[in-house]
């Protein structure tokens, strides 16, 4: 029975990992920009579309494909930043959200625009298509079985340990990301001590463009069918993430984000007994009640801390 978690555990390695890199994006623009992007999906899904049309018409591998669909990803975060809020910086928070969500809608509509038939794009995992005879899996001994893991999966565990390990470095020990945890605090403070925050919501804008087309490049390259909407689902576990491991700390979503992962993968593991297999069906709303539940005892979440004000 372990080796069967142990195993369903490794499946989720990619989810989590999308996840993960999702979760921070979203914080990272809450954060600086005080708003939740709801075009964070669509704009990831566009950046992956560009790596995907590179494939197919010119060949290009994923890892030179991928380089254009960042660069869409980190203008578009640029875009909205830029020319759309900073000419808008009187509206409120509920005001942005309502505005990415708008361009949600722009973006979906445009995709079909602009390549055609979104479920013609075919994709290939990180590694490169497999020689034949090759196995795209490796089988870790595991007792007296063993574990089924995806190449494409432990490449992108490595690259999101990397990312995340390099970003997580910046924001604790570079001057950015004293800038960028200042801003966090407070802008008004931030300006007040010299801080161009226009730089530094920008700069988090396009950074979190750039995580999200490279989660969206790892789930298609993982088999993930592409189309408009195919980020959505990842989009919305990243908020909730957000939410159950507190977007007070830059490291709680993340937290929250292998949660989720983990909780549905226990609730998953339940149908292996007899007379639980129709919990499967269930799955994702028994995690979700287990979150409500969490976010009842704890509002701020897991690694949220309380807000104290002083009077």
């Amino acid at each position: 029975m372990l080796a069967t978690f142990v195993s369903m555990l490794c499946s989720s390695i990619l989810t989590i990992c999308i996840t993960c890199l999702s979760a921070f994006a979203v914080t990272l623009i809450f954060k600086t920009s005080t708003t939740t992007n709801f075009a964070q999906g669509s704009i990831a899904t566009l950046g992956c579309y560009v790596t995907a049309e590179l494939f197919k018409r010119f060949g290009f591998p994923v890892y030179l494909g991928i380089i254009p669909g960042v660069v869409v990803g980190i203008l578009l975060g640029l875009f909205v930043d830029v020319v759309i809020f900073r000419n808008g910086r009187s509206v409120n928070p509920v005001g942005k959200q309502i505005i990415t969500m708008g361009l949600v809608s722009i973006i979906f509509g445009g995709i079909p625009l602009i390549f055609g038939n979104p479920e013609s794009i075919p994709f290939e995992p990180f590694y490169n298509a497999v020689a034949v005879g090759e196995s795209p899996n490796i089988f870790i001994p595991f007792g007296s079985s063993s574990l089924v893991v995806t190449k494409h999966s432990l490449v992108s565990l490595a690259i999101t340990i990397v990312v995340l390990g390099v970003l997580f470095s910046l924001i604790k020990f570079s001057k950015w990301g004293l800038a960028v945890r200042t801003t966090a605090s407070s802008e008004s403070t931030a300006e007040l001590m010299g801080i161009n925050t226009h730089v530094i919501t920008a700069a988090s804008w396009g950074i979190a463009g750039a995580i999200g087309v490279l989660a969206a490049v790892m789930y298609a390259g993982g088999g993930a069918k592409i189309g408009v909407s195919f980020m959505t689902t990842i989009q919305v576990n990243a908020f909730l993430a957000g939410i159950l491991g507190g977007f007070s700390t830059f490291y709680g979503p993340i937290v929250g984000a292998i949660c989720i992962q983990v909780a549905a993968t226990c609730v998953g593991f339940l149908a292996a007994f007899p007379g639980m297999s129709g919990i499967t069906r269930w799955n994702m709303v028994i995690v979700y009640a287990l979150m409500l539940l969490v976010i009842l005892i704890k509002p701020q979440g897991l690694m949220g801390k309380p807000i104290v004000k002083k009077v």
